[in-house]
């Protein structure tokens, strides 16, 4: 193991299995819950930095994890690891909460509580009530699992891609709740309700360019035209730092991810390089994730891109976290501390989003109600 995140690529990988008696001791136990193909766990490798691997019955193939001096340890040969297994939130294995529609549809990523979310036939009304949804993330913050919420929204062929529905929501989330709320989604045909976005109370904007096919294959998520123009107006829109977009790690042709990283950091915006599901472990991919990570960490420094919105997350490499895959483990940390981990911060950032949108939505015809300002 060469870096935490050549170790987190074996991980997702090869999954993990449990030496004897190691499932049910009160360190693992909680931290395994269910998937819709079997089980999987989550791993603190170190502080800020997750890895979220399968479980595999296969001790031949698995990394095997075992219990020492009370201890959780990853059993790698000469360089055995002590990890973190993160216990899966009370609010969602609640038999109470897990009645609630929503709770199928919610997901923690770090820090970041994601609500999934699309527009139902033949109704064309969102997935998820209002009402459902404020409830688990209440329950989520009353835990203090989560800091920020992310709503994850399926492509739709609305113009406005369903944000008029989703806006309602919006609201709701920043009436009852001292928090960021980053949209995920797609860019409307009509760029201008990107204002929209903003005025009703979206902090962070996520327009994917790429994504996974089922067998692991990098595409486009839209076309390279609106996906571009659509990043470029929200950049436009949005404080620095607070418009990202999604690219898939291909490690076969290296050299245009890399050229992606470097024009979408001099307009602005954030890289989130996605991890495929299953994983790498060939040495020549190592290496290129090694290289692809050093890039994106020495052009956002170059560019003076913002990167206190991000926030450690198990599913891309970031210019936050890009140093667990290019440092040694023993030095490697967060490019810096986000936002969301200082109070003082978190504070000071809330009341510059406020002002900034209030005087952005001074331009924006009927924005007065939809911000709640």
């Amino acid at each position: 193991m060469n870096t935490l995140g050549q170790l987190k690529l074996e991980l997702l990988h090869r999954g993990v299995a449990f030496a004897q008696n190691v499932r049910s001791h009160d360190l693992v136990a909680p931290g395994i819950f269910s998937e819709e193909d079997g089980q999987s766990v989550v791993l603190s490798l170190a502080e800020n930095f997750f890895a979220r691997p399968r479980v595999n019955p296969d001790k031949n193939t698995a990394i095997l994890m075992n219990i020492r001096d009370n201890k959780v340890i990853l059993d790698m040969g000469k360089d055995p690891l002590e990890v973190g297994v993160i216990p899966a939130p009370l609010f969602i294995k609640d038999p109470k909460a897990s009645r609630n529609p929503a709770a199928s549809c919610i997901q923690l990523n770090g820090y970041c509580l994601n609500v999934n979310l699309c527009l139902e036939d033949p109704t064309r009304q969102l997935n998820l009530s209002l009402e459902d949804t404020v409830s688990l993330v209440r329950a989520a913050f009353q835990e203090g699992v989560a800091d920020l919420v992310q709503l994850n929204m399926d492509h739709c062929a609305e113009k406005d891609r369903g944000f008029s529905r989703l806006a309602p929501l919006v609201q709701s989330i920043k009436k009852n709740f001292r928090t960021f709320v980053a949209l995920r989604g797609y860019p409307p045909d009509d760029l201008g309700v990107i204002d929209s976005f903003y005025a009703a109370g979206v902090d962070l904007i996520v327009f994917p360019l790429e994504q996974y096919t089922e067998d692991g294959l990098p595409q486009p998520a839209v076309s390279a035209k609106q996906g571009t123009k659509g990043l470029e107006y929200a950049a436009d829109v949005f404080g620095p730092g607070t418009v990202a977009t999604e690219l898939a790690l291909d490690c076969k042709h290296p050299q245009p991810l890399r050229e992606k990283i470097t024009a979408l950091c001099k307009q602005g915006i954030v890289p989130l390089v996605q991890i495929p599901r299953q994983g790498l472990h060939l040495k020549e991919e190592l290496q290129e994730v090694e290289r692809v990570a050093k890039h994106l960490h020495q052009t956002a420094q170059k560019e003076r891109l913002n990167l206190k919105w991000l926030y450690p997350a198990a599913e891309w490499i970031s210019p936050l976290d890009a140093p667990f895959y290019t440092d040694k483990p023993q030095t490697a940390r967060l490019a810096q501390r986000p936002v969301y981990q200082s109070t003082l911060g978190k504070t000071a950032s809330e009341g510059f989003a406020a002002l900034r949108r209030k005087l952005r939505v001074k331009n924006i015809s009927d924005s007065y109600e939809s911000a709640g300002l």
